[in-house]
Order: C-alpha cells, then structure tokens, then sequence
C-alpha cells in the first residue's frame, strides 16, 4: 500500500508593528508512504518525574515514523525527549501541538512536564 499518511500543517508570522508582512509556510494534504502498519493513539497523564515518563507504544515495534502530540495544558510546558532520561528535543507549551517524523534512534520517546503534571493527547506511527 502506498500514501498511508496524510499530513496537512501550516506556520504564519505577522507582526505589523514591526513592519513585517504576513510570512506562511504550509503543507497541505501531503502524502506519505510508511512500511508499518501499526499505531498508538492516546492521552496520557504526564508527571514531573526527573527524566521523563515513556510515551505508550503499544503495538509499535519499530518507531520512526510521524507522531502528533498536543499539550491540553493550559498553564504548564511539556519537554519531549528521545527516551526516558534522554535529550529533549522538542518543547510543547500551553495547548500547542507538533507533528514530526522522528529519526530511526528514537526508539521509546518520553514526556516531561515542568512544574505540575498536565495531559498529553498523541499518535505515534510505525516506520
């Protein structure tokens, strides 16, 4: 099977005060083939516990694929790492969300939020 994933994103900056015109990139509907078939879909609590708490893979056996995660927080920022007590390489704050395609390495990503626990909802695809 081929263009299993469907992926739709866009980031615009306008800042008129400065004199800046309104910049977008975007990529709409793209299409994109993986040689996996298995996903995790879920939310899940995350804690401030040092290091980090791993995502649920469920039945992914071989990520590095795309994965979507929101932070539902409203107050607090989430670090994601490439494994518990690993690198953080990205950061979510209140109510953002991110899609990427993590590399082959990240083989158990995990979540850290600061200050107080918060809610992360996520899709991991396998590769």
């Amino acid at each position: 099977m081929a263009n299993e994933i469907t992926v739709t994103a866009s980031l615009g900056y306008n800042n008129t005060a400065k004199g800046l015109p309104n910049e977008v990139l975007a990529i709409l509907g793209s299409t994109f083939t993986i040689t996996g078939v298995n996903y995790q879909k879920g939310s899940m609590t995350v804690p401030t516990t040092a290091g980090g708490t791993a995502i649920p893979l469920g039945g992914v056996s071989t990520p590095g694929g795309w994965v979507y995660i929101k932070n539902t927080d409203g107050t607090n920022y989430v670090q994601i790492l490439t494994a518990v007590s690993g690198t953080t390489f990205a950061r979510l704050y209140p109510g953002e969300a991110g899609v990427i395609r993590l590399d082959a390495g990240v083989t158990a990503p995990a979540a850290l939020a600061n200050v107080a626990s918060l809610k992360i909802d996520y899709m991991i695809l396998e590769n």
